[in-house]
């Protein structure tokens, strides 16, 4: 069915404002094909009714829009538009019913019934409502808020175009290709809305005028717009006193709605060219003009053309002193007026309204009654939820709880085991620093005693060489024997105190401690224990060999530490250093790999920094922040605790400083002790 809007064009000159039924009606229009002047086929029509489908209801709806357009069959349009509603309703066919509904409340606003006009489009949205059908919707609001503009009820016109507007901002419309339509068809309303002389504002009508004329022309219904736009400039220039534009409008917009075969429209814009016409002092053309309008208005029964038209005749006549006349075109205006919008209209239109709103009032009711209703349920239900919910809370957390006091016990079980573990494990760690240190000893102790062990034997030989020869040798020669025996004495006894300083220094160093702090010479035990650690590897493996490298800071004075523990980590960290080194890595250059292992001293600022570099392998970059964990080692089962590093970064913690690594795959590794001067 054609779709229909409806444009009221706004003269401000306050004598015209008596027209203003008349520019409502003006340019209502068709948007889909133009109706066409075709007979009924009368067996297509006994076929359709025998078994009706949804190709008969769109049959149906055609032949009424053609007839729409034919003064001598307007009136039978209704007919097959009640039909095509009813068959609609019947097989279910929903956009027959919605274009069916469309057409016959166009209809009855063309014939001024505007009772049946506003029953039909409130079915319509109710049904476009019910279904989501946001298209339905805004063609329908548009009739309904053309109703309420004709009864001159603004503020529900306001709103329904507001209802309108809020659709195509929010994009509502969906699936739609071609959006020139609705844009232009909202343009149309609110035009018609901003220039009836209540609202009042010929500047915002006259904006959206052109805003039809310029868009309008490119679209694919550009005949229609073209109808729109022109008329309504030609009301603008009518009002501006800028005669001849009004009337080259007038001409295009009647010719538009005339190949159209939109005679409504057609009518209305040759009633506004009379209105000019008479406005510009030339009563003979705005009589045959307003003659026309009258005439074929009265045969296709449009009611707002026909009272517009009387009364322009009427004032025609009275300007012409012909009384008689203008008496019978006002009265005829007054008879038409009341048709149209008379006090019955408006009360039947009030009671639709008030129905509507109690309607939707009472629908809200509903709504708030069952969802209150539901509100009560999902509490009821909540609570015996909560409550089963808290049950088994309860029962879980009393489960958990025996659960957790049953690892509880393994867990303190598992604990005691682990300390005793540890324990074991950190002996073991201790035993193996000491036979490092103890091997260590062994070689410095030899050294010296190998010395006591050979002079001992010299001496030996010459006091058996005296007592032999002793009636022989004169005085000279026994004092040269003398002063031998007593250098070797001498170097006996110095090498002896050379043992007796290692002993007692090792035992110093490798004995429990007791956690006191005291001068040491850091250099002194960096050195010593480099030494006895790489005696100790050699005492292991004969075939060992590195190159030991030292940088000590002779300034530095003796530091506050425990020497037994800070001693330990420095073994453990060069004992590490020979391991690396001890696995050879492709030498750089092609040259003979040589191992190498260095400790410096160095006094920066308030700290003293002790480091532990080898040219070993590197450490991989996957273990580096393992290697500080308890228990974390790379060396083979058997051969390492997984202590060592971790045992010494607590003891540096302890003393208030780092340990920290850096290191290079290929490249080697150096370990900072970093520890308050």
């Amino acid at each position: 069915a054609a779709p229909h809007l409806s444009l009221t064009y706004r003269l401000p000159d306050d004598k015209m404002k008596k027209y203003f039924l008349l520019l409502l009606t003006l340019i209502y229009f068709t948007i889909t094909a133009t109706a066409q002047d075709v007979g009924i086929d009368q067996q297509k029509m006994a076929a359709g009714r025998a078994k009706p489908d949804s190709n008969f209801v769109n049959y149906l709806i055609q032949s009424a829009a053609a007839y729409e357009g034919d003064m001598m069959k307007t009136d039978s349009a209704e007919g097959l538009y009640l039909e095509a509603i009813s068959l609609a309703e019947k097989t279910g066919y929903t956009k027959g019913l919605k274009d069916a509904r469309l057409g016959i409340g166009q209809y009855y606003f063309q014939k001024g019934k505007l009772t049946l006009s506003l029953n039909a489009m409130l079915k319509n949205e109710a049904t476009a409502i019910q279904l989501g059908d946001s298209s339905m919707l805004f063609s329908t609001l548009r009739i309904t808020a053309s109703v309420y503009m004709r009864i001159g009820d603004m503020n529900m016109a306001r709103k329904i175009l507001a209802r309108r507007q809020a659709i195509l901002d929010n994009n509502g419309i969906k699936n739609l290709k071609d959006t020139s339509y609705p844009v232009l068809s909202q343009y149309n309303s609110l035009a018609v809305f901003y220039n009836l002389p209540q609202v009042n504002k010929p500047d915002s009508a006259v904006y959206y005028f052109r805003k039809i004329y310029q868009f309008g022309k490119n679209t694919a219904m550009s005949g229609l717009w073209t109808q729109l736009g022109n008329g309504g400039l030609a009301i603008y220039f009518s009002g501006k006193n800028m005669y001849d534009s009004s009337v080259y409008h007038s001409r295009i917009a009647r010719e538009a709605a005339f190949q159209a075969k939109r005679f409504d429209n057609y009518y209305g814009f040759t009633l506004a060219m009379a209105n000019t016409y008479k406005k510009s002092g030339q009563p003979d053309s705005a009589f045959k003009y307003a003659y026309t309008v009258y005439n074929d208005a009265n045969k296709f029964s449009y009611l707002g053309l026909l009272a517009n038209s009387s009364n322009l005749l009427a004032t025609l006549y009275k300007d012409a002193k012909q009384y008689d006349s203008a008496v019978k075109y006002m009265a005829a205006e007054s008879r038409y007026k009341d048709s149209l919008s008379g006090q019955e209209t408006l009360k039947n239109i009030q009671v639709i309204t008030s129905e509507q709103e109690f309607k939707v009032i009472e629908q809200q009711r509903e709504k708030e009654a069952a969802l209150k209703e539901y509100k009560a349920s999902l509490k009821n239900y909540f609570l015996i939820g909560g409550l089963l919910l808290l049950l088994i809370v309860i029962l879980f957390l009393t489960r958990v709880n025996k659960q957790r006091t049953q690892s509880k016990k393994k867990i303190e079980k598992a604990y005691l085991d682990l300390k005793s573990t540890q324990a074991q494990l950190i002996q073991s760690e201790k035993m193996a620093s000491l036979g490092e240190l103890t091997a260590g000893i062994a070689h410095e102790i030899q050294n010296p005693l190998n010395f006591v062990n050979n002079f001992s034997e010299i001496n030996i030989e010459l006091i058996n060489e005296v007592r032999s020869q002793q009636l022989n040798v004169s005085v000279e020669e026994l004092q040269e024997l003398l002063n031998d025996i007593a250098a070797n004495e001498e170097k006996i006894n110095q090498h002896g105190k050379r043992a007796d300083a290692i002993v007692k220094g090792m035992l110093q160093h490798s004995r429990s401690s007791a956690g006191q702090k005291e001068p040491t010479d850091i250099n002194a035990l960096c050195d010593e224990y480099l030494r006895l650690s790489y005696h100790g590897l050699r005492a292991k493996d004969k075939s060992f060999n590195a190159i030991l490298k030292t940088d000590f800071d002779e300034s530095l004075e003796k530091i506050n530490i425990v020497p037994q523990d800070i001693g330990r980590v420095i073994m453990n960290l060069i004992t590490n250093a020979f391991y690396a080194v001890n696995t050879p890595r492709p030498p750089e250059g092609g040259g003979a790999y040589q191992p190498t292992v260095s400790i410096s001293t160095m006094r920066i600022a308030d700290k003293i920094e002790i480091k532990v570099s080898d040219n070993g392998p590197g450490i991989p970059a996957n273990i580096i922040d393992k290697i500080f964990q308890p228990f974390f080692t790379t060396k083979p089962t058997g051969q390492g605790t997984g202590l060592g590093l971790s045992l010494s970064y607590d003891i540096v913690k302890a003393h208030g400083g780092e340990l920290k690594v850096a290191t290079k795959e290929g490249e080697g590794s150096t370990f900072i002790i970093s520890i308050p001067a």
